[in-house]
């Protein structure tokens, strides 16, 4: 499920041109105009962001097997066709068709813009960005019908005379691990596919651009995880965070670089709240205190009646540097 590391002689505009190159991507453009004074012009000043999660593929030896075992038995694959809302990018609608391309697309969650602002000395405009999603497999199984597909074609393999034990195995084993979305809504999917159950990733951006061609880390807090403390993006545990300025890739402060700011920590973003509960990708973020942990949106570990369970939406965002202030609009000046 890894993707190929950029190569850092290329652009960003080159290296993630296509959603299945990232597992999460932020982009932000500001722009604005220098007076013969130095100074940048008020009323010039420009800004867009976007946030996108990438696909997750389903693995072609799932797919093909299930059309195998239909060729073969007469069974036929399970519909796992659907359609994501927010898909790659937050107010988009994608179907997916898995059997033709393997894509699941990812889950884009509420984002927030603070569009840029210029400082009173007329040198820098600042801006605050947050926003990312979730992983394909978990917005697939939102959709409870394909729980009850594919372990319906789970039982039609296990019952038919023809098919031996490593074949009901395979069926079985593939609807754990990609598709089971367990009991009833109260339980959160605890049982489910553990895939499906992961926990968000998301970028926080806070930084100036100013008149002289600097760039500014803005955060209000050091994170204790970033690279520095005090750098322009703070981010979840996965995956490895790079950053690219004019399209070329720099450290977290800016300058010139050719090599990943940090690498993803697997082992705190898959654990449990319990007993790990700094180190964990559940419930709200605070940078300060929590480091890469939390996420902007509160998402919590999926355990019964009080837990999130694939399908969840969020309605409000937070930026990690100051997790007292919810944010409900998408945008704010």
């Amino acid at each position: 499920m890894s993707n190929q590391r950029p190569d850092p002689s290329k652009p960003a505009s080159e290296s993630y041109k296509d959603p299945n190159s990232y597992k999460i991507k932020s982009d932000v453009q500001v722009t604005f105009v220098i007076g013969e004074d130095g100074k940048i012009i008020e009323g010039s000043v420009g800004s867009n962001y976007t946030s996108r999660v990438g696909n997750a593929r389903l693995p072609y030896f799932v797919t093909k097997t299930m059309k195998a075992i239909e060729a073969d038995y007469g069974i036929a694959a399970p519909d796992i066709d659907y359609t994501t809302q927010d898909a790659l990018e937050y107010g988009d609608v994608r179907a997916s068709h898995p059997y033709e391309d393997g894509d699941t697309p990812g889950q884009a969650y509420f984002p927030h813009f603070r569009a840029a602002r210029l400082d009173s000395a007329k040198q820098c405009v600042d801006f605050r960005a947050v926003g990312g999603g979730v992983h394909g497999y978990r917005a697939m199984i939102g959709h409870k019908w394909i729980d009850d597909n594919v372990k319906a074609w789970v039982d039609k393999v296990n019952s038919n005379l023809e098919t031996n034990h490593a074949v009901r195995r395979f069926a079985g084993d593939v609807y754990s691990m990609f598709f089971k979305n367990s009991g009833p809504s109260w339980t959160n999917n605890i049982g489910g596919t553990v895939i499906g159950n992961a926990p968000p990733i998301w970028q926080d951006i806070a930084a100036a651009f100013c008149a002289d061609g600097s760039v500014k880390p803005m955060h209000l807090e050091k994170s204790e995880d970033a690279t520095p403390s005090n750098g322009i993006v703070f981010q979840s545990y996965m995956p490895d965070l790079y950053l690219y300025i004019d399209d070329h890739m720099t450290d977290n402060l800016g300058r010139t670089s050719n090599h990943r700011i940090s690498g993803g920590d697997w082992k705190n973003f898959s654990n449990l709240p319990f007993p790990a509960v700094n180190g964990n990708a559940f419930g709200f973020c605070y940078a300060y205190y929590r480091g890469s942990g939390g996420n902007p949106w509160g998402v919590d570990a999926p355990v019964p009646i009080y837990g999130d369970g694939p399908g969840n939406r969020p309605e409000k965002v937070v930026h990690c540097d100051e997790p007292a202030n919810e944010l409900t609009a998408n945008l704010t000046q």
